[in-house]
């Protein structure tokens, strides 16, 4: 015979959310899990019909899902998110089954909200990613580039400097200097030309 007492001692120190849904949309027993992991008491939580906790724009599926459970189905891997008494959501992972006789679904819930961060950065660094990608392959492709000026035509025919160019094709910012070929070949003897002075051909 199952032993009352061990089963009242399993649901009390359970990890998860478990619980009992009456077919009339309120709950009918909770466990200590959900008063940590949504601030409420399970006295609050007992109070109002389930679907007042569950996020506006994860209603209507949550109900479309209750229903079938309530005829008969499963809850397999169904996940919505339920308000905190802090204001906040939390993203919950469910397993459910009714027991039709009892008119009561018996469910465990999981909180994977910081599973869901995770995926959410995840992606976040996924597209980063390609968008980089992409840069580097903008700048991979064959550019028409003036003989005379260097400055590349884009798509639509205009011609940029290629400092403009890439500035707009790629998150790369640029600073000007003067490399030593230059500063001997060309701005020092300017330099001397038009000031007299000898220049020292070496840059600083």
């Amino acid at each position: 015979m199952p032993d009352p007492e061990l089963e009242d001692r399993f649901f009390e120190i359970n990890i998860d959310m478990l619980c009992q849904l009456d077919f009339n949309g309120y709950f009918k027993r909770l466990n200590p899990a959900w008063e940590r992991t949504l601030g409420w008491t399970r006295a609050e939580l007992l109070s109002r019909p389930f679907i007042e906790f569950v996020h506006p724009d994860d209603r209507e599926r949550t109900l479309r899902q209750n229903a079938s459970v309530r005829s008969g189905g499963q809850a397999l891997g169904f996940e919505n998110r339920y308000l905190c008494k802090d204001g906040s959501f939390r993203w919950l992972f469910w397993n459910a089954a009714p027991d039709s006789e009892g008119r009561v679904i018996y469910s465990v819930a999981r909180d994977v909200t910081e599973q869901k961060r995770a995926e959410e950065e995840r992606e976040r660094l996924v597209l980063e990613l390609q968008a980089a990608l992409a840069e580097v392959r903008t700048l991979q492709e064959f550019l028409p580039i003036c003989s005379y000026c260097k400055r590349i035509r884009d798509d639509e025919n205009y011609w940029h400097s290629v400092e403009a160019y890439i500035s707009e094709h790629t998150d790369t910012r640029f600073s000007h200097g003067i490399c030593p070929d230059c500063w001997t070949n060309t701005v020092a003897p300017e330099v001397e030309r038009v000031t007299g002075n000898k220049v020292d051909c070496k840059l600083a």
